[in-house]
C-alpha cells in the first residue's frame, strides 16, 4: 500500500517508517484492547512532517456495513482531534485496508 507525506506529497519508502514509534503505538493499541486497527508512524525526510497512518482492518465475521461504520467513526475522531490543535508536524490518516491486503 503506497503512503505519502500529507504535507509535501513525497512517497514514503521503507526507511521512512519510524519503527520504534510504530511499535509503541501498537503496544498502546493492544493494551487498550483495540482490534481491527493498525498504527504506522512515518517521518518524511524531505519536510520533517510525521504521519500516523491508522489502517482499518476487517475483523473476522464483521459485516461490511459494520466495517464501514467503524471506519467512518474513526475518521470522525481523527478529524476532531486534528481540529483541536497541534503544531502541524504530525498528521493522521485513516486508511481502509481490504482483507486480502493485510
Amino acid at each position: 500500500m503506497q503512503r505519502e507525506c500529507t504535507r509535501c506529497r513525497r512517497s514514503f519508502t521503507p526507511p521512512d517508517l519510524a519503527r520504534t514509534e510504530s511499535k509503541n503505538l501498537e503496544a498502546e493499541r493492544k493494551a487498550a484492547g483495540l482490534v481491527g486497527v493498525r498504527f504506522l508512524y512515518y517521518t518524511c525526510p524531505a519536510c520533517q512532517t510525521a504521519g500516523i497512518f491508522v489502517d482499518i482492518l476487517p475483523v473476522p465475521g464483521e459485516p461490511s456495513e459494520a466495517f464501514h461504520q467503524r471506519r467512518d467513526e474513526l475518521e470522525s475522531v481523527v478529524r476532531r482531534l486534528h481540529d483541536q490543535g497541534g503544531d502541524g508536524t504530525v498528521e493522521a490518516v485513516v486508511m481502509e485496508v481490504p482483507a486480502g491486503r493485510i
